[in-house]
């Protein structure tokens, strides 16, 4: 029975301590998104795909998936040249996060502004992140998809 109960306290462990891990990791990976924003904002196709994982799938709306990193610079070269992709607000409020080992999976509605021919426009969509832990202990994004919310009519 003591050896039963020695290991239901060892295993509870990682339960116990995976609280502080997770919103650790929450944190870094919010952190990460932010540099996103930035990156994007900046039109800087590279510093957007640095912030991707080797084998990361992007499923942007209305367009077919970008499979690979290489696949994912083509994709915001493309999109940072367009004239009409311009800077933007962005706000997340974030709805869920779950971790699983070396992965995190996280949700969130958006809500934002862009300045576009001088009109102003305002959008609200969600988002799902996938992030994948790195060797160095950095976070990347795995698999991103998000769309736009219609606005109510």
């Amino acid at each position: 029975m003591r050896k039963l109960f020695c290991l239901m306290l060892l295993l509870s462990v990682p339960v116990l301590a995976s609280d502080d891990e997770e919103a650790r990791i929450k944190t870094a990976v919010e952190d990460r998104y932010k540099e996103w924003i930035a990156a994007a904002n900046k039109k800087d196709a590279a510093a957007l795909t640095n912030l991707y994982d080797e084998n990361a799938v992007l499923m942007p709306k209305e367009e077919e998936p970008a499979i690979g990193k290489a696949a994912i610079g083509e994709y915001y070269k493309k999109l940072v040249a367009d004239p009409h992709f311009v800077p933007f607000t962005l706000t997340l409020n974030w709805n869920s996060f779950h971790l699983v080992g070396d992965i995190a999976i996280a949700t969130a509605l958006f809500e934002g502004d862009v300045t576009r021919n001088g009109k102003q426009i305002h959008f609200r969509g969600k988002n799902l992140l996938v992030w994948k832990k790195q060797a160095d202990g950095s976070w990347k994004i795995f698999r991103y998809m998000f769309d736009e919310i219609p606005e109510k009519k």
